[in-house]
């Protein structure tokens, strides 16, 4: 009885906190963006109009998701992961594809941009889950099941690399990673793989002068504050001068054009700077109780399926978030990755509440057990976590 109480606030609790979250997002949007008012050819409604256009997009999504079986989703997989590819490969097509800072990561929708790689996120997860959640007849069965997750997610990440966008090649890489170590692969043989993986995209780094500089930066940022590490400087000037209480909401001055892309990847310092100390813990903590709450509904879903496919979500989320927040405070190299339901940007807003309403449906399918095993070589094994 407590364990389906508990079930069911998960799900209550996991709604709650996104849309807190993008309530969030947006105030601090509204406030970034003010400081457009008055200047010649721009004006602040059109980044809220955009978000909140990407948000209504978002919330159908999330809602046809969450209505409709996952396990239908399941078995379009394949097609839908081609779909995916199809549109992730229209990037490169003059014309079609945008490139901003010499990246090959957009589509143009009309007056909508589209980032593939995002919603290709689901579809991976959607992919993978299929693959390795049904109960394999052969244990060679099981390896070849494996070695096409593995395979898949290479050929993707050697795209995102091409299209440079390293950030979204790590992120899936690791999403591979968990999924494979859950589904029953041992740790010792994903080591040298995880391994080898990021040797290589931090050998692609280093080969991009750009990207070189970024790493060099970050090794000793004090000496680089004008340069490569100006960014991140600025965002640790932001976090630090609003203190605990925040200089007021409206009041910051790092967005006066000192903090680079503070709409995006560096929305958490102007929350740190006009909030304060407090609610950038609040934030912490929330996506620690999503993550919570996301990984209870993934452990009670109906079969291995749903605990595959919540659980690469959950790790998606949670890894981006943790990439984000360790980028801004010069924990991390600075990657360009948004913040899940905050950042400007409907391409990772579109995923996100796709990736909700898929936990919705989990959960409302589930809470009957808890689905703590996958059926593999023949036998339950149990899913450490």
């Amino acid at each position: 009885m407590r364990e389906r109480q508990l079930h069911r606030w998960a799900a209550y609790a996991l709604v709650f906190i996104a849309f807190a979250l993008i309530g969030l997002g947006l105030i601090a949007l509204y406030s970034v963006a003010g400081r457009f008012v008055g200047e010649k050819d721009a004006s602040l409604l059109p980044l809220v109009e955009r978000q909140l256009c990407w948000i209504g997009i978002g919330i159908g999504a999330g809602v046809a998701l969450a209505r409709i079986d996952y396990h239908w989703f399941l078995r379009r997989s394949t097609a839908l992961l081609g779909l995916g590819l199809f549109l992730l490969l229209l990037c490169f097509l003059p014309g079609i594809g945008h490139r901003v800072h010499g990246s090959a990561r957009w589509i143009g929708l009309g007056p909508l941009v589209l980032q593939p790689s995002e919603p290709l996120k689901w579809c991976l997860c959607l992919f993978a889950a299929s693959q390795l959640g049904s109960p394999p007849t052969r244990r060679a069965e099981q390896w070849r099941r494996y070695a096409t997750v593995l395979a898949v997610t290479l050929v993707l990440a050697g795209i995102l690399v091409f299209a440079r966008d390293l950030g979204s090649a790590a992120l899936y890489l690791t999403l591979a990673a968990v999924i494979l170590v859950i589904a029953g692969v041992p740790l010792w043989l994903i080591g040298p793989g995880c391994l080898a993986a990021a040797g290589g995209i931090l050998g692609v780094a280093l080969s991009i002068p750009e990207r070189r500089a970024r790493l060099l930066a970050f090794w000793d940022m004090e000496s680089d504050k004008q340069g490569k590490a100006y960014q991140v400087w600025q965002a640790l000037v932001a976090l630090g001068s609003g203190g605990v209480t925040g200089l007021g909401l409206g009041n910051s001055r790092q967005k006066m054009y000192y903090l680079p892309e503070a709409t995006t990847d560096f929305i958490f310092p102007i929350l740190g700077e006009e909030l304060g100390l407090w609610v950038t813990l609040g934030v912490v903590l929330a996506y620690l109780a999503f993550t919570l709450c996301g990984g209870w509904i993934a452990l009670f879903a109906p079969d291995a399926e749903g605990l595959l496919l919540g659980m690469a979500l959950i790790v998606l989320i949670s890894i981006q978030a943790i990439a984000n927040l360790g980028v801004v405070t010069g924990l991390l190299p600075n990657k360009g990755l948004p913040l899940p339901f905050i950042s400007y940007g409907g391409s990772n807003m579109l995923f996100c509440l796709m990736a909700l309403g898929t936990l919705l449906n989990i959960h409302r399918q589930g809470g009957k057990g808890s689905a703590f095993s996958v059926e593999s070589r023949g036998a339950q094994r149990s899913v450490r976590l």
